[in-house]
């Protein structure tokens, strides 16, 4: 009797320790399956959160230039950089060039105005001993005498020279601001894409002067300040030459420019629009006492 209950108590043991073992497995199956669910919900959560936002297509930024600025900002500064949001601008800005200068010379007016500020400026040379008096006539008479095609090439090509020039010149002078004065590591290319996408605000400027000066029959009919002296401006004026620099337009750019540099720098909206205001300022001062476009 006592072996058998010996031999019961070991079978209830036995049976006990693999019931344990059963649910060791059980358990242990169990966790496996919810460490590997939660990794795999980590995992899409993780995905979910890095996934790169779409590149917007150029003409969605050119839009946003006007209607979200912030918006379109947000991305550039996010985004790797895309030669389209400058080129674009660029390329537009010179053949708009071309045609501004086609159109100014098929208005009698303004053809007439441009030689009358040209020849100004050589009688100016002639008065300070720069040219000789016969040079002026020999300039003259070659200017009235040219047509349309050496028109095109002394004006188109000097505005597409000049703005080459402002384009990429601009672009080194904010890029080296943002590096040193801001600490930033912007690239170059993504200062040309900020200051190509705002210069689109300046390709609508173009436009509307065209049509101002086509409208009033003056060189200096422009979207600001000049139009409210235009029946007596001088260009000899150094303080209607300042007034006439004061456009619309290029304000307008230089805020919008500004916003995209605060948020490629990451720093507030006022530091960004100071910057590039302020290089707004310098270039009506000095652009102004050197007579620069107004003669």
């Amino acid at each position: 009797m006592s072996m058998f209950l010996k031999s019961l108590n070991l079978f209830k043991i036995a049976k006990g320790v693999l019931k344990i073992k059963t649910e060791i497995g059980k358990w242990g199956e169990n966790s496996l399956f919810s460490r590997h669910t939660i990794k795999e919900v980590i995992m899409e959560e993780s995905t979910t959160n890095t996934q790169i936002p779409t590149v917007t297509s150029f003409m969605t930024r050119a839009a946003n230039v006007f209607a979200s600025p912030a918006e379109l900002y947000s991305e550039v500064a996010t985004q790797p950089v895309k030669a389209s949001s400058w080129s674009i601008p660029y390329i537009v800005s010179m053949l708009l060039a071309l045609v501004f200068t086609y159109a100014l010379f098929s208005n009698p007016i303004l053809r007439q105005q441009i030689y009358d500020m040209q020849e100004r400026t050589w009688k100016e040379q002639v008065a300070s001993g720069k040219m000789t008096q016969g040079q002026y006539e020999q300039m003259t008479n070659g200017m009235e005498s040219s047509g349309p095609v050496m028109f095109m090439i002394i004006g188109g090509g000097t505005s597409v020279i000049m703005i080459s020039l402002i384009f990429f010149g601009l672009a080194l002078i904010v890029w080296l601001i943002v590096r040193v004065g801001l600490k930033a590591t912007a690239s170059y290319g993504k200062i040309l894409e900020i200051l190509g996408l705002a210069s689109i605000i300046s390709i609508a400027g173009t436009i509307v002067t065209l049509l101002l000066m086509n409208a009033f029959n003056s060189m200096y009919a422009t979207p600001g300040a000049s139009l409210l002296i235009l029946s007596s401006f001088d260009p000899a004026s150094t303080a209607h030459r300042f007034i006439a620099a004061v456009n619309i337009f290029t304000i307008w750019e230089s805020v919008i420019s500004g916003l995209g540099i605060a948020k490629i720098s990451g720093k507030p909206y006022s530091v960004g629009v100071g910057v590039m205001v302020g290089l707004w300022v310098i270039w009506v001062i000095v652009s102004s006492l050197l007579g620069l476009g107004v003669r």
